[in-house]
């Protein structure tokens, strides 16, 4: 055996790659089985090999094929049942790997349900010492009453990551007396976002005093406080509502709060509930900025100081998302349109990336307009305006404008808003004049009007070969009545994403011709 691979570090590297990559000569052998074959080789791959192939378990499954065990399989699901009581011999087997385990995930869509017997004795076996003594990372999405035991025995002191994010709130709060942070050792919290916090004792995020990563639902303001004047706290997610008053967070008024934080979501029924943090809080590290509501949106006037507070208070942001469930409310448009002196509040947002905006207003802005959005944000990967809700109104945005706005965000990815795609001339060779961006990956057409699906196609394949044309499945008008139009529309712009391919194909092929030509 040659002696590097008797450094530690270098082998378990290799017990790494061998997990990824597996063995590509034999498609049916996976990585952990080759992992596993090391680790019967020799005495020194033994326990470097197992560490690396249960260092990560996707299920526990993997852990209760110690036990003696059967499969079950009736008319709703196969089960894994036990064949005779657990002896201690059957815990150490188990104890010997399960001490490896570092990150654990436990889901309910598993193909083989585990059997209650078999839950009761993970829960409560009276064998020491207990399983997962080394586990730092848990997600659980495992919804069933007779796994919350198994759940509650693995939630300890030495826990650093915890997701229950897809568990029922309802069970959630069996769990939360459990979340204890004894060894400053917990970092990332992500909680149901339907089960309110405000019931925790008033010291629990105090004593969560080295979280970084926060997911939940509503919470008290003296919870907000606390997190306000965290160091560490990176990423905060919460809902709030209207018996959020934030008088604690006014009395840091001009301290710095939140001063760690790079990603904020801020979830609630009424967008305005989420604009007094904006108003009180100034967030220079901010980089992401999340904004939902559920019923209630924002007219233009209030999304236009929402805009400047977000400017003023969020100089190195570089994605914000708004997105607000109502449409159309009964005065629609009046005083429901984003204007482009209204998005112009955004320009001084230099470093701006990603700008999704899905409101109750709509949009008007015209090819010019559109451009200078353009410079203002040359970083911008992916503007999506209006592609959900719709502009429920028409454009006057063209493909000239599309066009424009392309070639001045020369990073482009993601494009979505409303056009008025009407026929532009196709008699030369490029209809886009030679602008071409190879880059574009989607564009979302929203309800944008459309009358010949032939020379939209072709534009489009010349200024975007690689775009996918998405987006267009809208079939309401704005009272939320069924429109004929709007199906004669989705059914023109389903012609073009059929044809976009094939045109751009085409051009490819007329490429290669010319190239033969000229060589020749």
């Amino acid at each position: 055996m040659h002696k590097c691979l008797r450094i530690a570090e270098l082998f378990d590297r290799i017990c790494g790659l061998v997990l990824v990559t597996g063995a590509h000569e034999w498609p049916n052998i996976t990585g952990k089985s080759s992992l596993a074959a090391l680790s019967r080789t020799c005495h020194l791959f033994h326990e470097p090999a197992l560490n690396t192939l249960y260092k990560s378990l996707e299920s526990l499954h993997p852990i209760l094929s110690c036990l003696p065990t059967t499969t079950v399989i009736n008319e709703e699901k196969a089960r894994i049942c036990l064949l005779s009581d657990l002896r201690l011999s059957h815990w150490q087997r188990m104890q010997y790997y399960a001490k490896r385990v570092y990150s654990l995930r436990v889901s309910d869509e598993e193909e083989v349900a585990i059997d209650n017997d078999i839950l009761h004795v993970l829960a409560t076996s009276p064998f020491a010492p207990p399983l997962f003594t080394s586990l730092k990372r848990l997600s659980w999405s495992n919804n069933s009453i007779n796994a919350l035991p198994v759940l509650c025995s693995l939630v300890n002191v030495r826990l650093e990551s915890l997701n229950l994010d897809l568990m029922d709130p309802m069970l959630f709060r069996h769990i939360v007396p459990y979340i204890r942070s004894d060894g400053n050792s917990f970092r990332i919290a992500r909680f149901p976002a339907d089960h309110s916090m405000r019931n925790l004792p008033p010291d629990v995020f105090q004593r969560w005093n080295n979280l970084q990563i926060l997911c939940c639902g509503l919470v008290t303001d003296a919870a907000l406080y606390h997190l306000a004047t965290s160091v560490k706290l990176t990423c905060l997610s919460i809902r709030v509502d209207e018996k959020n008053d934030y008088s604690t967070l006014i009395k840091l008024t001009g301290q710095p709060v939140f001063t760690a934080l790079q990603e904020l979501s801020l979830a609630a029924i009424h967008t305005s509930y989420c604009i007094p943090i904006l108003e009180i809080a100034e967030l220079p590290s901010l980089h992401s900025l999340y904004i939902r509501s559920m019923e209630t949106g924002l007219a233009a006037v209030e999304l236009y100081h929402c805009f400047s507070l977000i400017s003023r208070h969020c100089p190195s942001l570089r994605e914000l998302h708004v997105e607000e469930w109502q449409v159309s409310p009964p005065e629609f448009p009046a005083g429901y349109i984003i204007t482009f002196d209204i998005l112009k509040t955004l320009f001084s947002l230099h470093h701006l990336e990603q700008l999704h905006l899905d409101t109750t207003c709509t949009f008007s802005l015209d090819d010019t307009e559109l451009a200078e959005l353009a410079d203002a944000w040359l970083k911008l990967h992916s503007l999506d305006l209006g592609t959900q809700n719709g502009w429920r109104q028409p454009s006057k945005i063209t493909l000239r404008g599309l066009t424009e706005l392309l070639l001045r965000c020369p990073v482009l990815s993601v494009v979505g808003l409303a056009m008025n795609a009407w026929a532009p001339e196709i008699d030369c060779r490029r209809p886009g004049k030679g602008v071409r961006r190879n880059g574009l990956e989607v564009l979302r057409v929203a309800d944008s009007k459309i009358k010949d699906p032939f020379s939209v196609a072709a534009f489009l394949s010349d200024v975007a070969p690689n775009a996918e044309i998405t987006g267009y499945d809208f079939a309401y008008d704005i009272d939320g009545m069924f429109d004929t139009r709007m199906i004669k529309y989705h059914e023109r712009w389903e012609e073009v994403a059929r044809l976009h391919p094939m045109l751009v194909n085409l051009r490819k092929q007329e490429a290669g011709v010319l190239d033969e030509s000229f060589g020749d």
